[in-house]
């Protein structure tokens, strides 16, 4: 008779368990009953109950996965079990599992409930926090307790007395809306839990009863005991994660403490608890303790450390042992925890005769106690610099370590894929090769592992068989202490917290959390063929190689067994295992295998960009794969930007942008990317995801504004300048319709389209929809534009797609039969060839007397010709840029001298050149001592060009703020051209005496490369062919040609269009305003008031708005005012105030001399008066790079007035008040051609005066210096005026006197005798160039009188500058803090007065100075006076304090190379100076000893520089 099967046959052969034939209603099953999915789960979140469709066997484990989730709701999956039949459900069941009230115990969120009653608080992880692809299970154990498992990991007994006869049931509710059920063997496969609730919940003094029992366990039982994990129970500061198996202290910069961490069940003996260290911090001292405690977790009162209990604990801390809190052994092991770092391992093991070994890095330190009882539970104290550690599972777990050596392992020769792998992936070719099967359907869940740990310094490296540009990202590789058996595979290898170093993009990733930001190349560049591999040295350090390349070290104290990981993300859909090559041993001579070490790039020819003249440039990976050159690929960086509409959100490293609440909020949701737009590249996005409730989808274009200037409107069609877009099948330029019926309509798109753009060199702007050209939507679009897209109405979803451009411009399946070769660029390009340096160099088309030599760097004169020597430059001169020139011969058959400067005119084959400087229309450029343009003079007194000599070298330097300056042999020449157009060449004219030069000067990092620079004719033409017979051109092909040409058009082309276009006012203007000419002119039509008028477009940073006076009113007085201001015209009230002077939001306002910030005066002392402006004349604001406001008077820059930032739009904003009746404005190209007026009679008046001054100070001056003899001291003294950096402009070249010994004697008798009081100084007259007005200026009836003021040389530059003295906080009187708080009153303003003296002796109480003199290498020791003329009545009279005439004592002076001084006097002696007491005396101007001073700064007019050496002290040092 056959015996009856047993239990576990019949289990073995029980079939798998399916969803029940009665759910829910709004449940739909599939898959023959093993998915179940809950139907309009957008609009409903319950009636999803399902159940098994047979009673649960003991010891079966039902368990259930996860497929897809909403996040419209809130909770999500329930799992439990009820004793009903679902049979027995009439109609249906409840809408949901808490509902059921007859015998059910279901688990929800973290809380276990009993016929809908909770019953336990907190059990474990929590399920509304599972993600898709988790598993989650339930299992009746055969004494009746209910265990939950979460990924296959037991949570303990939640409940005891379960009936037999049970069913499980799952609800999807909430978020979770499909389930699968999982494949699971009965009983023995399954872990068995060791504690039933009884047992949890007994007190040690029970526990310890149950010894014997738990003692005589064998090994196999033990084997089916819980794994460990942590118990939920720890210190406040911990938190605990993937699945209770890691804990980490919270806030470990602000917390120590509080970090105790124990396991869930007793340790059994002989059974190994081992932690590995994740994460330190270095803000503490001490750091991980680990033990074991009789204490059981649930009532324990955690300490917040674990020494401060007092009984039934054993510690190691640091190197020794404390039992109780107290300490045992002082020295034990040979490890201190305190020095571990992170990797390494700390275990324990009560062994079964009761000794306790601790284990560091599987090293047994030795017997720590004897006699410990049990049971005991592992304990671990996460304290100081310890932040996180990680349960670890050996494969020894049973089995003690020990310090025996262990047989070598089977060598495994080839490196393989392990078979467990994600979701998505699959493992083929006999394990070397991972892919995604459905790569067009997903992205992640794509991990695969090596199915052995790596060797030390054994490369693991992979082949990209295949890519899909549907993603965004690509492959990720790296290593894992995870092994394949026991890793719980997630969506991507990044979400891994524990054991994982990854490289992702250009950075890597220690445990989802990034480390190194900017490592090497980026992953997701790396084409098909391209090779990605990782090593783990023996050392501890991890690299990274692409292909054949190592990236550098990555990372440090990797531990030894770790398995290599690839994840195959985004694009990447296959890779192979390369064969590796044999591990070669380290040397001392060759410290890393010499195959991972190829020579560096720029040492094989690296590519170089086609764009490289742009601020940023397109990659050209490398690949060691053998590719032709038409496979090159070009990648972009492009992404969208970190600012964006209030309703977006950006996801995959800002590649994807979508509208969260699409379903709810239909606007609000643009998006702008990082940088403009490349000359020829390609914004394309992928529509992902569309919604049917609103009209209208995706608005797509271009704008000029920057993301931190555009204050984002609810749709990009709102903006009304600087916009380009097309909503639907309408083309919009500044939120105005400016074309219907284009032939894309992108309100008719579908998910998965290609939406693209791209702006070609001729300024039209295209689109394109799936590769196909639309044809051109507008024209006249501008460079540097921002893409933009409004993911407005249907449109929910798009992301990014970075489009390869093959650098042939055709794609591979089209190449043949096309044989139009690439030019000499792209082909270099595509081959690797080497990048040429950028030299300036000279075009070849010059004047007739020119020759061109030395491959453009020489321009020699025939001798026999003094003109006819016009030379160009070959390329535009760019912002920040400098020419230089070396003057090469000279010919003293001619007078004259160079001329150089910059032009618009650029000859070509044929053009008629000018035979001098003046003969060009559009030119600025210096002539002798003098600066023109367009032949007119307008600056004079510069350094003159005549005195050049072989060897000196003149430059020209364009500033980003397009201002010209000149310098020679690198010393400024103090002149400034401004509003320069772009796109100018540097002309030289290399006229009379100037022979031959050569240039020096090297172009900018990134401009145009030699190859592309050979003549003018090849700049000009197009290098990439169009496609021949019938091939149509693809977005690739068109997209490279365009950036070709943008490379070769873009120096000239770049700001043309900007440069040329009208200004225009505002509609928006003042009552008593008309405005005419196309509103380019305003005028006002009555009063004196009302007269507001505002820029039509905001001022762009580096650009400005001028305004010409065409008529004056000269009844009112007052006159024009100008400014800027952030509000927008169009948000101005419908009356504007009556005046300027009334902006009381951000605005800055100039009126005459003064500035007014926001309705209040803020400065007095601007150095022009726009009250002062005549018919014709112009006047406008210029708003720099860096946030300045400057003033424009007839073109030329007067300085900044204001710093107002570039972070808001700005508008000028003009008042025509008082005279100023109309103005019409300034072209931006014709306010760089505008002259200035002759100088201004004031400044003329006070000229004279001057003049006049010095003449009748007989004691002071004398007529001309003996011109037969040159003086010594003289000499001298003028080479310190040039070491203090003084121009040559700012004195007059005749009237110098020298008042030496030598020349004193000689002046005897004559009537250019000097004084007595001028022996030892030398003299010079200084042209000053401050206006003052008629009425108090010096030719007034009130004759001005000659006062002295002493000075630093430092300053002196800074005085004839701004044409006032410098206030004594600036000064060398008042130079320490204690002198300036003593300066001061209450009311923090400077009581500090300017001093003078009638007479020459006291101003030398001013400190000696010490200059360097680089060329003759001594210091120069002297004294600067200034002689000035001080208006009467605007001084008062004070005795000095100190005795004046016996000699002052010298101030210890400090010396600064080059020029600069820094002179440290005797405070007390300068405040003895400052501050004399008040006499009762009468004090007549003749006394020698007495001070004038005075708080008025206009008050004196500098006549007279005035330098005394110290020869004696010059000579010693």
């Amino acid at each position: 008779m056959a015996e009856e099967p047993s239990s576990s046959t019949t289990s073995s052969v029980q079939l798998p368990q399916q969803f029940h034939a009665i759910h829910g209603t709004l449940v739909q099953l599939s898959e023959n009953g093993f998915s179940a999915f809950r139907l309009r789960p957008s609009h409903e979140f319950n009636q999803g109950l399902v159940f098994s469709s047979r009673s649960l066997k003991d010891e079966q484990v039902f368990e259930v996965r996860i497929d897809r989730k909403v996040h419209s709701w809130t909770g999500s999956i329930q799992i439990g079990i009820t004793t009903q039949d679902p049979a027995t459900f009439h109609p249906a069941p409840p809408p949901n599992a808490l509902d059921i009230v007859n015998k059910s115990w279901v688990l929800s969120g973290c809380n276990l409930f009993e016929n809908g009653k909770i019953i336990v608080e907190d059990y474990g992880p929590n399920l509304d926090e599972l993600s898709e692809g988790d598993r989650v299970g339930i299992m009746r154990t055969s004494e009746g307790d209910l265990v939950f498992y979460v990924n296959s990991f037991a949570q303990g007994v939640a409940v005891s007395g379960i009936p037999q006869t049970i069913y499980a049931l799952v609800d999807l509710y909430g978020k979770c809306v499909e389930v699968t059920v999982t494949n699971h063997r009965e009983t023995q496969s399954q872990p068995r839990p060791l504690l039933t609730l009884s047992s949890v919940v007994m007190d040690s003094n029970q526990v310890n009863q149950e010894e014997e029992s738990c003692s005589t366990a064998s090994t196999p039982s033990g084997a089916l005991q819980d794994r460990l994990r942590f118990h939920h129970r720890c210190g406040t500061m911990v938190k605990l994660s993937a699945g209770q198996r890691t804990g980490e202290r919270r806030r470990p910069l602000d917390e120590f403490n509080n970090g105790v961490v124990m396991t869930q069940r007793p340790l059994l003996p002989d059974e190994l608890f081992e932690i590995r260290i994740d994460s330190l911090v270095d803000k503490w001292s001490g750091s991980i303790e680990v033990g074991i405690t009789t204490h059981n977790p649930v009532a324990l009162d955690f300490p917040s450390t674990m020494t401060n209990l007092r009984s039934g604990t054993i510690m190691m801390s640091g190197c020794g042992i404390l039992t109780n809190g107290k300490g045992t052994r002082r020295e034990y092991g040979q490890c201190n925890l305190d020095e571990l770092g992170e990797g390494d391992r700390i275990g324990l093991i009560r062994k079964a005769n009761g000794d306790l070994h601790f284990y560091v890095n599987s090293r047994d330190q030795g017997v720590a106690a004897s006699n410990v009882p049990n049971p005991v539970w592992g304990v671990v104290d996460l304290y100081g610099r310890t932040v996180r550690v990680s349960l670890i599972d050996r494969e020894d777990a049973i089995k003690a370590p020990t310090n025996e050596p262990e047989e070598d392992s089977p060598v495994v020769e080839q490196l393989l894929f392990h078979t467990r792998c994600g979701l998505h992936a699959a493992v083929v070719n006999g394990g070397t090769t991972g892919h995604r099967p459905n790569a067009q359907s997903d992205f992640n869940h794509g991990v695969v592992l090596t199915s052995r740990p790596l060797k030390p310094d054994e490369l693991f490296e992979v082949v990209l068989d295949k890519v899909v540009l549907k993603w965004a990202g690509s492959i990720e590789i790296g290593v894992t202490t995870q092994r394949p058996e026991d890793l719980d595979f997630p969506a991507t290898m990044t979400n891994v917290r524990s054991g994982t170093w990854m490289m992702t993009g250009n950075g890597v990733m220690h445990n989802g959390l990034t480390v190194l930001d900017d490592y090497g190349t980026s992953l997701d560049r790396l084409g098909s063929g391209d090779r990605v591999g990782v090593i783990r040295r023996s050392n501890g350090v991890l690299h990274f190689f692409v292909n054949g390349e190592d990236q550098g070290p990555a990372a440090g104290n990797v531990p030894d067994k770790v398995y290599g990981v690839v994840d195959l993300y985004g694009q990447a859909a296959q890779v192979s295992i390369v064969t590796p090559s044999p591990a070669t041993p380290l040397t001392d001579s060759s410290p890393y295998p010499s195959y991972l070490y190829p020579a560096p790039s720029h040492l094989l020819a690296p590519l170089v960009s086609p764009t490289s003249l742009a601020d940023s440039t397109y990659a050209l990976p490398t690949s060691s794969s053998s590719t032709s050159a038409s496979s090159t690929l070009i990648h972009t960086d492009l992404s969208f930007h970190k600012l964006h509409g209030r309703n977006t959100t950006l996801s995959s490293n800002c590649l994807t942008a979508s509208r969260p609440n699409a379903l709810s909020e239909f606007n609000d949701a643009i998006c702008i990317t990082s940088r403009p737009l490349r000359p020829g590249e390609v914004f394309e996005v992928i529509i992902e995801k569309l919604v049917e409730r609103w009209s209208g989808s995706l608005e797509l274009g271009v704008t000029s504004i920057r993301p931190e200037n555009l204050d984002f409107p609810s749709t990009m069609t709102d903006i009304t300048y600087g916009t380009w877009m097309l909503s639907g099948s309408s083309v919009m330029q500044d939120g105005t319709i400016t074309r219907n019926g284009y032939p894309l309509d992108l309100d008719a798109l579908h998910e998965g389209n290609r939406v693209g753009l791209l702006r070609h060199a001729d300024g039209s702007l295209h689109y394109y929809l799936n590769d196909q050209d639309q044809g051109a939507a507008c024209w006249g679009v501008p460079q540097d534009l921002y893409a933009v897209i409004d993911l407005y109405g249907q449109c929910a979803q798009v992301s990014l797609v970075h489009r390869p451009l093959q650098a042939s411009g055709i794609p591979p399946d089209q190449q043949e039969g096309d044989a139009t070769p690439l030019d000499s660029t792209t082909s270099e390009l595509a081959s690797g060839g080497q990048p040429h340096r950028h030299c300036h160099r000279l075009s070849p088309h010059c004047g007739r007397a020119i020759t061109i030599s030395d491959d453009g760097r020489t321009a020699k004169r025939e001798d026999k010709d003094f003109e006819n020597g016009l030379v160009f430059s070959l390329l535009p001169l760019q912002p920040e840029e400098s020419f230089d020139v070396r003057i090469e011969t000279i010919s003293q058959r001619w007078a004259g001298s160079l001329g150089i400067g910059i032009t618009t005119f650029h000859p070509q084959e044929g053009t008629v050149i000018p035979s001098t400087l003046s003969g060009l229309d559009s030119a600025w450029y210096i002539s002798g001592s003098n600066v023109f343009q367009s032949g007119r003079q307008f600056l004079a007194s510069c350094l003159p060009l005549e005195h050049l000599v072989v060897g000196d070298v003149v430059s020209i330097r364009r500033t980003v703020e397009s201002a010209l300056r000149f310098a020679i042999n690198g010393r400024d020449l103090s002149v400034l051209i401004p509003n320069i157009p772009h796109g100018a060449y540097v002309v030289l004219d290399l006229h009379a005496m100037v022979q031959s030069v050569s240039v020096k000067s090297i172009g900018k990092v990134g401009s145009l490369p030699e190859s592309l620079a050979t003549t003018p004719a090849a700049a000009a033409t197009s290098s990439v062919p169009a496609a021949t017979g019938t091939l149509p051109l693809s977005l690739s092909q068109l997209a490279l040609r365009e950036a070709m040409q943008g490379i070769q058009s873009a120096f000239s082309s770049r700001f043309g269009i900007a440069f040329s276009q009208q200004q225009r006012f505002h509609d928006h203007h003042g009552r008593n305003i008309v405005f005419k000419n196309n509103g380019q002119t305003a005028q006002r039509t009555a009063s004196y008031n009302q007269g507001l008028v505002y820029s039509k477009e905001p001022i762009v940073p580096g650009s400005c708005f001028q305004v010409k006076i065409e008529q004056l009113d000269e009844r009112w007085t007052g006159s024009l005012m100008l400014g800027v201001t952030a509000i927008p015209p169009d948000k101005m009230p419908s009356t504007p105030p009556t005046c300027a002077l009334l902006l009381k939001r951000p605005s800055w306002i100039i009126s005459g001399r003064a500035l007014h910030q926001g309705g209040r005066k803020v400065r007095s002392d601007l150095k022009f008066d726009l009250n002062e402006l005549r018919v014709g004349q112009s006047a406008g604001v210029h708003l720099s790079q860096t946030g300045h406001l400057h003033v424009l008077i007839d073109g030329f820059d007067c300085g900044s007035v204001a710093w107002v930032g570039t972070s808001e739009s700005l508008f000028a904003v003009i008042d025509l008040y008082g005279k100023t009746a109309e103005i019409s404005t300034v072209s931006l190209r014709s306010a760089s051609t505008t002259t200035s007026t002759p100088t201004t009679q004031p400044a003329l008046n006070e000229e004279k005066a001057l003049r006049e001054s010095s003449n009748s100070e007989k004691s002071l001056t004398g007529g001309k210096t003996n011109s037969h003899r040159s003086c010594r001291y003289k000499l001298a003294c003028s080479r310190f005026v040039n070491i203090m950096g003084l121009p040559d402009a700012y004195l007059e070249s005749e009237g110098s006197v020298c008042g030496c010994a030598q020349c004193f004697c000689e002046q005897e008798g004559t009537l250019n005798k000097v004084g007595e009081e001028m022996k030892g100084w030398c003299r010079w007259i200084v042209r000053n160039r401050r206006s003052v007005d008629k009425k108090d200026g010096p030719g007034s009836n009130e004759k001005w009188q000659t006062a002295f003021h002493g000075t630093r040389p430092s300053v002196v530059r800074r005085i004839l500058d701004e044409g006032h003295l410098l206030s004594p906080d600036l000064n060398v009187w008042q130079r320490t803090k204690a002198a300036r708080r003593s300066s001061k009153g209450n009311d923090g303003e400077s009581n500090g007065q300017l001093l003078f003296s009638p007479s020459l002796q006291p101003a030398t109480l001013a400190p000696t100075a010490e200059l360097y003199d680089p060329l003759h290498k001594k210091i120069q020791r002297g004294q600067v006076v200034l002689q000035v003329l001080v208006q009467p009545g605007s001084y008062k009279v004070r005795k000095a304090t100190s005795p004046l005439n016996a000699l002052a004592p010298l101030a210890p002076a400090a010396i600064t190379m080059g020029g600069s001084v820094t002179c440290s006097s005797d405070p007390a002696h300068q405040q003895q100076l400052l501050n004399p007491h008040a006499e009762s005396t009468a004090i007549t101007d003749e006394d020698p000893a007495i001070f004038w001073y005075t708080k008025e700064r206009g008050a004196a007019i500098v006549q007279a520089l005035l330098i005394k050496l110290d020869e004696t002290a010059s000579a010693s040092s």
